[in-house]
């Protein structure tokens, strides 16, 4: 019998592959038609455009032809970085807006679910929260959230 949780990152790890195959090639095909657009028929190797054209075209051939898909360090890093970017956006705004804390733990727990499927960022990349900084005391009694009602109109 397989463990379930094994099963479901298997799965996540089938769709991201999924997603970032259609999103490359969404890429390739948009770039193509601009260069369509721009009436260029042919570009050199060595030029920009084609030296991303042919990132493109080996990151989808890989992306096609591996099934144990891993994440490529050229997406994860830049991924990683945005997350933990918005990781740290939220544990700042949590500290004054209670309410926060939730899209805080969403944004964690995207990371961590990532970081399961093998995608992590440069190993250099400073922790979310500073070991020489020692953390805010939590307040033994916290307030409780109210429930905001608003009057709708009809």
């Amino acid at each position: 019998m397989t463990n379930p949780v094994d099963e479901a990152l298997q799965r996540a790890r089938q769709h991201l592959r999924n997603s970032a195959l259609e999103g490359a090639q969404a890429i390739s095909t948009l770039i193509e038609a601009t260069m369509h657009a721009s009436d260029i028929t042919s570009v050199a190797a060595d030029s920009m455009i084609g030296q991303i054209q042919q990132q493109l075209a080996d990151l989808i051939a890989v992306l096609k032809g591996n099934s144990n898909f891993s994440m490529p360090r050229a997406l994860a890093e830049p991924l990683a970085a945005a997350l933990d970017a918005e990781i740290r956006r939220w544990e700042h705004r949590s500290q004054s807006d209670p309410d926060a804390r939730l899209v805080l733990r969403a944004f964690l727990g995207m990371r961590e679910l990532l970081w399961e499927m093998g995608m992590r960022g440069s190993e250099q990349e400073a922790p979310a929260s500073s070991p020489d900084k020692p953390s805010p005391p939590r307040n033994p009694h916290p307030t409780r959230n109210r429930v905001q009602r608003f009057k709708l109109d009809d």
